[in-house]
């Protein structure tokens, strides 16, 4: 019931996120740490992910329901998310950690500890349903 829970809760953030995306992305833009420091804001690319955050949360949630698929679904819905916090990972490692605290925490709260309980959740799901 836990995992079916937290994929369900992981999914809405994911959706919340990704209609953010799409709705008010200068506001978006705006409020999350780092983001702006990392160029001008670009409407197209900040569409491509909030559609990526609206699939990756489609599948969790999917992954939560009780059909013989709900584990290969939770695992697509949380590829993403995973991938994406390896990809900062992978930059901390290679350019160090974040100069600001608020970054820091925005990258390591909002993106890998969220990519790392997706996998985790996935993966008990789908080990559940074999």
């Amino acid at each position: 019931m836990f995992v079916r829970a937290g994929l369900v809760i992981l999914g809405l953030f994911h959706v919340g996120n990704g209609l953010w995306m799409l709705i008010a992305p200068e506001a978006w833009y705006a409020a999350i740490p780092g983001v702006s420091a990392t160029g001008p804001i670009n409407h197209h690319f900040i569409a491509d992910i909030g559609l990526a955050f609206l699939a990756s949360g489609a599948g969790l949630m999917l992954g939560a329901r009780n059909m013989r698929a709900a584990g290969a679904f939770a695992v697509a819905g949380a590829s993403w998310s995973a991938l994406h916090a390896l990809l900062h990972l992978w930059g901390w490692l290679h350019e160090g950690l974040p100069a600001s605290a608020s970054i820091a925490v925005s990258e390591g709260a909002g993106v890998m500890l969220v990519g790392a309980l997706g996998a985790a959740l996935a993966w008990f799901r789908f080990a559940e349903r074999q």
